[in-house]
This record gives C-alpha cells, structure tokens and sequence, in this order.
C-alpha cells in the first residue's frame, strides 16, 4: 500500500469518526430541556419576582406544564396558572399572586414535549431583599 493512499484511508477513518460522534450527540439536542429560568437556577435575588419564568429549547404542548413554587417550609406559594410569553411560546411564565417573603423557596416544573416525552426538573433560589 502507497503512503498516498494510507493517509487517504485515515483521513477517511477520521471523518467517519467524526460524523458518528456528532450524529450520536443530535438526538439529545433534539428533546425539550430547560434552557433558563427567571429567577436563575440557584440564584440570590434582591427583587421579588413578579412571575417564575421558564425558558425551554422548544415549545411544549399548549396546556401542559405545570409550575409549583416551595418555600423552605414546604408550603406551596400560590401562582396563577402558567401562560406561554405572547411572542415566545418556548418561555412560560406563572405570576405570583401575593407578596414574596423573604426566603428560600424550590421551583418544581413538569410539562409534555411535543414529541410526548414528559420533562420535569426543579432549581431553587433565595430571595433575599435589600435593606
């Protein structure tokens, strides 16, 4: 075997190589996942929140995440029911419906891809206001 073609197969191998391993990582990219979140995932905020807002890769079904909000006590802080934003239906906000207390409280989400994959997750944050 020439050397020519020896670097031609291995520059071959190499690229088949390459596609298997960016092909195998598509399909994750692919799901519904929780990109961002208002307040931040293990934030401390000085600003009570006016909604807990969730930023998603896609869209979720119409009617079908479900947003709860915990206080360190767990005891559940009431929100309105959770609405896609008016021009991005991948960002889903519930409004709070009273005041926040000062605290530690844990955002549980669940909703239902478009695909049918149910998806949950939670994160926590402090809202801690200013002085």
């Amino acid at each position: 075997m020439s050397a020519r073609r020896g670097y031609k197969l291995t520059a071959f191998a190499a690229v088949l190589l390459f596609v298997g391993i960016v092909a195998a990582g598509a399909p994750a990219s692919l799901h519904l996942a929780l990109s961002k979140a208002e307040p931040a995932v293990d934030s401390t905020i000085t600003t009570a929140p006016s909604a807990i807002s969730l930023f998603f890769t896609q869209a979720p079904q119409e009617g079908a995440t479900a947003i709860r909000l915990v206080d360190s006590r767990e005891q559940e802080v009431p929100l309105a029911e959770p609405k896609p934003d008016a021009s991005d239906a991948k960002v889903i906000r519930a409004a709070l419906t009273a005041p926040l207390p000062s605290g530690a409280y844990q955002v549980v989400w669940r909703t239902v891809a478009s695909d049918g994959h149910v998806v949950r997750g939670d994160f926590r944050f402090t809202y801690r206001p200013d002085s």
